[in-house]
């Protein structure tokens, strides 16, 4: 099948998963003109929904309250523990995530470390069914996706949370400081949508850059200076944040952020961000879990289409 092929087909299956009118009347109009757009769409590989049914993951969603909310802050957790606090479930609250003590251990069934390794360009339905037997119960779309990370230390230049959010939502009111995640992350270009919303990019580590082995990492950094593309594995969640009002008139005023919490590949990113080259992530978006839409999620996917 060929690139333009696959990319209609990619685009097909959005359209089928949506439900939002019009949306899907807006992307079908684009796709009159298919081939011209689809040869700019090249970090998005493939697209597939899949369900998990899993009860023995040791990864799970939490949620905590206070006063009268009996769900307000969010949590991925890993064999019980709290790794990430991943904000609240407040649209016009600023969005952030919070490395906390649980965030210590790879989650990969262990056959698929070769693939990983070599790199994966399709969602086989064999890979898909390995890897949703370890994933919590729930609607995911699998997003295969190929860009090259970008390095951000927390507090440094390049962190969002000291950049794009406090120029949109300013600083703490409490500490006034930008939120600090604990934890150094990666990013990939933002991307504009219409009508002042912006796709924001994060891909997260389950553990710090001082537990990676060195000899992997040059490892990666030979197989990837030699042309390989290797996959890394990743939870993804995508919240949509606005504040209330803003001053001025920014260009971008709603914040489409999109995490992905690395489950494996946590050399080979690394190697990659040094290197300046890409990698793909093999990325299980989890549907229901974000504060979003389940058209939102495929508005999303179609923003990434585009790029």
């Amino acid at each position: 099948m060929s690139e333009i092929a696959q990319k209609a087909a990619i685009i097909e299956s959005v359209i089928r998963t949506s439900t939002n009118s019009s949306f899907l009347t807006a992307v079908q109009s684009r796709c009159s003109g298919l081939e011209s757009i689809i040869l700019n769409m090249s970090s998005l590989v493939a697209v597939s929904t899949v369900r998990s049914s899993s009860v023995e993951s040791r990864i799970a969603f939490a949620t905590e309250g206070g006063g009268s909310w009996p769900a307000w802050d969010r949590f991925i957790t890993l064999d019980g523990k709290k790794a990430y606090r991943i904000g609240n479930i407040c649209g016009t609250c600023a969005f952030f995530f919070e490395r906390l003590g649980g965030a210590n251990d790879k989650v990969s069934p262990p056959e698929l470390s070769q693939r990983l390794r070599t790199g994966i360009s399709e969602l086989e339905d064999d890979l898909l069914r390995t890897v949703t037997a370890a994933l919590p119960a729930g609607d995911y779309n699998a997003l295969l996706l190929k860009c090259v990370p970008k390095r951000v230390l927390p507090s440094e230049p390049g962190d969002y949370f000291r950049e794009e959010q406090v120029a949109l939502w300013g600083v703490d009111s409490f500490y006034g400081l930008p939120h600090y995640t604990k934890t150094e992350y990666y990013r990939t270009p933002q991307i504009n949508m219409t009508n002042g919303r912006g796709l924001f990019e994060f891909i997260v580590p389950m553990f710090p850059k001082r537990w990676l082995h060195t000899d992997a990492v040059n490892s990666y950094r030979t197989a990837l200076s030699d042309g390989a593309i290797p996959t890394s594995l990743a939870l993804s969640i995508l919240d949509i944040k606005q504040p209330a009002d803003w001053e001025g008139d920014p260009t971008i005023n709603a914040h489409w952020c999109l995490s992905h919490y690395l489950l494996d590949g946590h050399h080979k990113t690394l190697a990659a961000s040094e290197l300046g080259v890409p990698v793909t992530i093999l990325s299980f978006l989890a549907i229901d879990k974000g504060v979003s839409r389940r058209e939102e999620v495929a508005e999303a996917i179609q923003a990434l289409l585009t790029q």
